[in-house]
């Protein structure tokens, strides 16, 4: 009816988006209809951030210049499946290669 406003809850699962998000950290939501006495079209977009895991870095020996420094890297996979060809790379100011670790 005119003026009125109905509420409605859809739920959507990982299995049904994964394969659309590739190295995206965001979703792309779309709703429209059509206006039928007018024949209009009412739509609206919405981006969703996905979050991702927070990572803990904890040094597990002094920082020295010009030494190696151990780092313990800690997160959880908030997924439903193993990570697969995952790979965790340093990189910062000073330090003279990446170094891709393959998890």
């Amino acid at each position: 009816p005119p003026l009125a406003e109905e509420t409605v809850t859809m739920t959507v699962m990982f299995a049904e988006y994964q394969s659309h998000v590739g190295d995206q950290d965001a979703l792309k939501l779309t709703a429209a209809g059509t206006v039928q006495e007018t024949g209009q079209v009412v739509a609206k977009e919405l981006r969703v951030r996905l979050h991702t895991p927070e990572l803990t870095l904890m040094l597990l020996a002094p920082a020295v210049v010009g030494q190696e420094t151990p780092i313990q890297v800690v997160f959880q996979n908030p997924l439903p499946e193993a990570l697969t060809g995952t790979t965790l790379r340093m990189e910062g100011a000073g330090i003279a290669c990446h170094k891709p670790m393959l998890l």
